[in-house]
């Protein structure tokens, strides 16, 4: 069952490629198949909403206050490069996993990108049960790196793959995506087959 967990582009597409989609768009209905979390907004009542950036000091307020006084769940973009995670830092003094903790809704959270994630970031997720979707080639096609997906696999961190915008993959193919994170994989831990075949059967099921 190959779940794309996070895609912001040509959803139906997307499902072509697999059983379920989770799209980070509009409100509008695109089948049983394909999961909408409708981007943050001041007063909205959607039960799945997307933050695309922790960088707003106001859309990130108003999005904890939602979080903290509803059953919402939501996919969070944090991590997702050097500039984002600089920025966060330097304003808070934390990580943007360790402000989402602060703030008490890291464990609602769903955090896409991760790239910036270090040790102590991932073992708070693991600690309260965070997952994390990596988008292996928007990542390295933007130039902003690669997740540690072999450091959260060991922590038990549930991983899932995402195709975001689909820049760097126009079919929204996870196949595709999956070769390429074998690769960013086999990069962070310096040895090949970093990732076995069955670790990226379970990344592509979005299980633990």
């Amino acid at each position: 069952m190959p779940i794309n967990a996070f895609c912001t582009a040509a959803p139906k597409l997307a499902a072509e490629h697999c059983d379920e989609v989770y799209y980070c768009g509009e409100g509008e209905c695109f089948g049983s198949a394909v999961i909408v979390y409708e981007p943050f907004s001041v007063g909205t009542t959607a039960k799945h909403i997307y933050l695309p950036s922790m960088t707003d000091e106001s859309d990130l307020e108003s999005f904890c206050d939602h979080i903290v006084s509803t059953d919402a769940t939501a996919l969070v973009r944090a991590s997702y490069d050097l500039d984002e995670a600089g920025l966060i830092e330097a304003r808070y003094k934390l990580s943007p996993i360790m402000l989402l903790h602060k703030m008490g809704v890291l464990d609602r959270c769903t955090l896409v990108g991760g790239v910036c994630l270090d040790n102590d970031d991932l073992d708070l997720m693991a600690q309260d049960g965070v997952s994390l979707v990596v988008t292996p080639t928007a990542s390295a096609g933007y130039g902003h790196g690669f997740a540690p997906t072999c450091a959260a696999l060991r922590r038990g961190i549930r991983v899932g793959i995402g195709t975001f915008d689909g820049r760097y993959n126009a079919a929204h193919d996870l196949k595709y995506e999956t070769e390429i994170l074998r690769l960013t994989a086999n990069a962070e831990m310096r040895t090949e087959n970093a990732v076995s075949d069955e670790q990226l059967e379970k990344l592509l099921s979005f299980v633990k």
